[in-house]
């Protein structure tokens, strides 16, 4: 048990250790090229925490696998929020279902590491409406579909014993 524990801590570290040289990395190479703009790379910011989360979860395993929650909200909203400084917000009236997908997300993937059936049902409210809102603002039944398929097979694949 020990020696899982301390595999673990390793882990964690050598996560930690990369996240951070990469960003190192990345602020010393703003010294040359300049592509760091603090108004379009803001949103890099709520992975600060993540960081945090992720290394509990990966020493602590099972006991801190509530992280799997916060960990998926803040990294879909990172990448939302960047795509939409990238694109100067100009998707921002038609993207806000994104607000109901992040916790959503965070359900589905605390259900995949839990294995909780109880979670679904979160996950996939949240993801519904979400997929029925797409359906109505972009005027097509792709999004609303697509997430049956998926929600459908998510449950058959559970139903069967293990």
């Amino acid at each position: 048990m020990t020696e899982m524990k301390d595999r673990r801590t390793r882990v964690a570290a050598l996560a930690g250790g990369v996240i951070l040289a990469a960003l190192g990395i990345m602020f010393l190479a703003n010294n040359f090229l300049h592509f760091l703009d603090a108004g379009r790379i803001w949103p890099l910011f709520l992975l600060i925490p993540v960081i945090p989360l992720a290394i509990n979860w990966l020493e602590k395993g099972r006991e801190a696998v509530g992280a799997v929650l916060p960990i998926t909200i803040l990294v879909f909203y990172c990448g939302h929020f960047l795509w939409l400084t990238h694109s100067h917000w100009a998707a921002a009236g038609t993207s806000w279902p994104n607000y109901l997908v992040g916790p959503g997300l965070g359900f589905l993937m605390l259900y995949f590491a839990e294995r909780r059936p109880g979670l679904l049902a979160p996950a996939f409210v949240l993801l519904g409406l979400a997929a029925a809102f797409y359906s109505g603002i972009y005027g097509s039944s792709l999004p609303l579909g697509g997430f049956m398929v998926i929600a459908g097979a998510i449950l058959v694949h559970g139903s069967r014993k293990k």
